[in-house]
């Protein structure tokens, strides 16, 4: 998938994301996040429910125990190499998500709902304003994108199942339509990148399973 395009192929997929994300800041989050407070009410407790399960924090520990535990625990290079790109790329793009929320600053949907206000305020520490990207989404597009990855005839199923499953954020009013759509962003190229990372060479950690040492 990502190995096998060329510098263009990826110029023109970030183009095109591009342009739909600004389409669906002018035209698409603001009635959307609307509709979805009135006509999708009764689906707040079940979408709620799926958010927890995304979250960050949440699938950060799980992963990453995962990973440790047949690293250390049980010294299967298989096993840990099969789940360290998942979870260094959770580590890698929550991080880029904190800095890009801090630097776009966007006002969050439940702001709209209440004041009015939508709009950037860019460099801001504040909680309201730290809409865009994600993070939710951003967590969802790692695992996903990772199993896209290793199962290309799937892929596309499962890119679908990320965006999906994301879309909970949207009806809990947490996030806009492209929040989502760039977290989920991140999150895939982030864990394609760990991937194919994996499959050049050995990684060093590996060593640890063999009894020799990281270092």
């Amino acid at each position: 998938m990502l190995s096998n395009s060329k510098p263009i192929q990826v110029f023109l997929n970030c183009l095109i994301f591009t342009v739909l994300i600004f389409i669906c800041y002018l035209f698409v989050d603001v009635p959307l996040t609307y509709h979805a407070q009135t006509a999708w009410h009764s689906l707040y407790i079940p979408m709620r429910i799926i958010s927890i399960i995304i979250s960050p924090p949440t699938q950060l520990l799980i992963w990453s125990c995962i990973f440790v535990y047949f690293l250390v625990v049980r010294k299967s290079a298989k096993h840990a190499q099969y789940f360290y790109p998942i979870a260094a790329s959770l580590i890698l793009s929550n991080t880029l998500v904190r800095i890009v929320k801090v630097i776009v600053g966007r006002s969050r949907p439940h702001v709209l709902l209440s004041n009015g206000i939508y709009h950037l305020n860019m460099i801001s520490f504040e909680r309201i304003f730290s809409s865009l990207p994600s993070g939710h989404a951003t967590t969802a597009g790692c695992v996903m994108g990772f199993l896209a990855a290793k199962y290309p005839k799937q892929g596309l199923l499962f890119i679908l199942l990320s965006v999906i499953i994301s879309l909970s954020r949207v009806f809990i009013a947490a996030h806009y339509l492209s929040d989502i759509l760039v977290g989920n962003f991140i999150g895939f190229y982030v864990s394609w990148l760990f991937y194919y990372a994996e499959t050049q060479k050995e990684p060093a950690y590996l060593s640890y399973t063999r009894g020799e040492g990281i270092w």
